[in-house]
């Protein structure tokens, strides 16, 4: 009798009949976690990024095999991601990324916080707005809530304005429920060659750390450093950093390949479903925007836009076979791709095929897809569907 798989590794809509399967190399997430914890010195923490379902490579395989492997605490962007990262049994810390605490409803507010507790999570404040109303409910359960405080350095995005972020350290001290626990920012760029922007970050974050320092707790952890950055700025590595993509094993720029070795940790596969062959000058898929030129032999793949295989990909992308590249013809549907099997004859029903391949240098890598989607690794492996199985290998 064939060996059902463990349902922690699976998705939510799976029932053990997966048509697409996402192997997940957990010696290469092994591999990744060293090989960035060799680019820091050795009493530098690292956190590691396991927010959206582990960049898409599943939390209930990523999580465990990370927690083996020593990393000091994770981080992910809601409190419905920290309270599943609990439920797989992780017991390191966790920061919520995300300013979950800042809804109109005061009940609401109250059962977040009820939440964070309970899970001993650790979360993240950009302003002072609701400070009292949070001391209060905290002090009330009787506890105390460990916070990161987030710092805008110039990306724009999320963290109080620099300038206003001794004013928020201050009336944060000042709460008898919250313990400031660290202070942190992000790079908006550290990819890049041009490093004026990420050096303009770093030198306001410094200044800013001089400034504040006397009002920080002398253990608060101060962290900066994404993948980018902890590969290339080990001066932003301050006490820890937060390698999300790396850790994954893909790189935020090719240039980076030179200065680490990280093994990408996916590959997403299928199978063909059907096969037949349709004359000369028939169409395939929705609008016609594929016309045979000849006879062809079109093999039906069971993957779509639902699954995070793109609509943008349809007549540009390849799909690989045991016997060569086949190439995705017509539109692709919300569950089903074409490809041209017309030159590999021995493809046929049943034929695995690989839509997304661990080898960077291969045509449908993960970076090799973004690149031809005029995006990033994070978005190709983020969009993978609920209905793809994860599974360890």
């Amino acid at each position: 009798m064939t060996a059902i798989p463990d349902a922690r590794a699976r998705s939510a809509a799976d029932t053990g009949f997966p048509e697409v399967v996402a192997e997940i190399f957990t010696d290469h997430l092994v591999h990744n976690v060293r090989a960035l914890r060799a680019c820091c010195k050795p009493d530098v923490r690292l956190c590691a990024p396991l927010k959206a379902d582990a960049y898409g490579h599943g939390l209930s395989i990523v999580a465990p095999v990370l927690d083996r492997v020593g990393v000091d605490c994770a981080a992910v962007a809601t409190l419905d991601e920290a309270v599943a990262l609990r439920r797989t049994g992780w017991r390191r810390p966790i920061l919520v990324l995300g300013a979950v605490l800042t809804v109109g409803a005061a009940g609401e507010r109250t059962a977040r916080l009820e939440a964070a507790l309970r899970h001993e999570l650790t979360l993240t404040l950009a302003d002072a707005e609701l400070l009292a109303d949070i001391d209060a409910a905290v002090r009330s359960a009787g506890r105390t809530l460990g916070v990161h405080i987030k710092i805008d350095s110039g990306m724009g995005r999320m963290g109080a304005p620099i300038q206003h972020a001794a004013d928020l350290i201050d009336a944060v001290r000042r709460c008898d429920g919250l313990r400031i626990d660290g202070i942190y920012s992000h790079f908006g760029s550290a990819e890049l060659e041009d490093t004026s922007l990420v050096d303009g970050q770093l030198a306001a974050f410094h200044q800013l750390l001089e400034r504040v320092g006397g009002l920080l707790p002398r253990d608060a952890v101060r962290h900066f450093a994404n993948t980018s950055a902890t590969i290339l700025r080990a001066d932003a590595h301050f006490d820890m950093v937060r390698p999300g993509l790396g850790l994954y094993g893909y790189l935020p720029a090719p240039r980076l390949a030179e200065r680490v070795d990280l093994r990408p940790c996916l590959r997403l596969k299928s199978r063909v479903t059907l096969v037949k062959t349709l004359p000369a000058d028939h169409c395939v898929g929705y609008g016609c925007t594929f016309r045979t030129r000849r006879p062809t032999r079109l093999g039906i793949v069971p993957i779509g836009y639902h699954d995070g295989y793109v609509r943008a990909l349809s007549n540009r992308a390849v799909i690989g076979t045991p016997f060569g590249d086949a190439p995705v013809v017509g539109r692709i549907s919300m569950d089903q791709t074409a490809i041209d099997v017309t030159d590999l004859p021995q493809a046929v029903c049943g034929t695995e095929v690989t839509i997304l391949d661990p080898q960077r240098s291969r045509p449908n890598s993960v970076e090799a897809i973004a690149t031809l989607l005029g995006t990033i690794p994070y978005e190709v492996t983020c969009l993978l569907g609920p209905r793809i199985r994860r599974i360890a290998t």
